[in-house]
């Protein structure tokens, strides 16, 4: 993964991406201020943990750091996410992923099957590592199994790493000797 990032960094980027793209008066010499005063707006949380220069701060260095672009349009500027801001909400998605156990299991199970190639290894590295964590079970050295739906998150992961065309998911009814599995996930 990439260079981490302040809570503050990543709770204005989720917040631009929740709002999508805003506008703000392109004259203003408040400008900074005016489009943390928008984001606050539309999100409790930093009219709680942080002060106005804070988060002018915050948004100064994601500019800088291209994750957040500026446009103008009919007078206004217009703020929205950059592709290095995208890519940072992908894996702020993705570190904050976790599985929600349901309280009834629904029989089936969800293997993920890739062949992904050497030039792709760092991808393949990280969708073993993460499948991992999230507590897959792996079946071979390439197919992973999990008892529910995570089809979103294999969905995030595989868009993150650009490893789309190599991964498949399936849902199937029956593992032959599932034993082992179902002790992994105290299903009976």
């Amino acid at each position: 993964m990439a260079k981490k990032i302040s809570q503050i960094s990543k709770d204005v980027l989720k917040g631009i991406a929740l709002v999508g793209i805003i506008a703000i008066g392109a004259g203003s010499p408040y400008f900074w201020i005016g489009l943390s005063k928008n984001l606050a707006r539309h999100n409790s949380r930093f009219k709680k943990n942080y002060n106005q220069s804070q988060i002018n701060r915050t948004l100064k260095n994601l500019k800088k750091s291209q994750m957040i672009i500026l446009k103008e349009q009919d007078g206004k500027f217009l703020v929205e996410l950059g592709e290095k801001g995208k890519r940072k909400i992908k894996e702020i998605a993705l570190d904050e992923l976790k599985n929600k156990k349901p309280k009834d299991w629904d029989g089936l199970w969800r293997v993920i099957v890739f062949d992904i190639p050497e030039n792709n290894r760092i991808g393949r590295d990280a969708l073993r590592g993460r499948m991992n964590s999230l507590g897959f079970y792996q079946l071979q050295k390439s197919v992973w199994a999990f008892p529910y739906n995570c089809e979103k998150e294999i969905e995030l992961l595989v868009e993150l790493f650009d490893i789309f065309p190599y991964v498949n998911f399936l849902e199937v009814k029956k593992v032959k000797n599932d034993s082992a599995l179902k002790k992994h996930f105290g299903l009976s």
